[in-house]
């Protein structure tokens, strides 16, 4: 005999799901967003700046973390690179709870594109 659901961990299971599909959803995109800084998103009342691009997420990195970073980025390939970026940008985003800063990161993308679409 197992134990009953727990309703707040499947939803927590479900959110995940929800993000990885979203994340994939994104990447199979392959937009490219021509994008001046990092994009930002409100969330809760609380505005933050994401680095969505390489050169944004490497400036909000201490001088290890870069060298650490550059190392990463310049190993990927093309494939891989967007991954890494992410990577890197969600250890960037306040908050120690992983999910919410994953929400954050996909608000931003959904952001940017929508900000691609508007300027073409």
């Amino acid at each position: 005999m197992g134990l009953p659901p727990d309703a707040e961990e499947e939803a927590v299971v479900e959110w995940i799901r929800e993000q990885q599909a979203e994340l994939a959803r994104l990447d199979r995109a392959r937009r490219t967003y021509a994008l001046n800084g990092p994009v930002d998103v409100t969330r809760e009342g609380v505005t933050v700046a994401v680095p969505l691009t390489v050169q944004d997420v490497r400036a909000t990195l201490s001088a290890d973390d870069a060298a650490e970073f550059d190392q990463e980025i310049q190993a990927a390939g093309a494939s891989a690179a967007a991954a890494v970026t992410r990577k890197w940008a969600l250890q960037a985003l306040p908050g120690n709870d992983a999910l919410d800063r994953v929400e954050l990161l996909l608000l931003a993308e959904r952001r940017a594109s929508i900000l691609d679409e508007a300027a073409t």
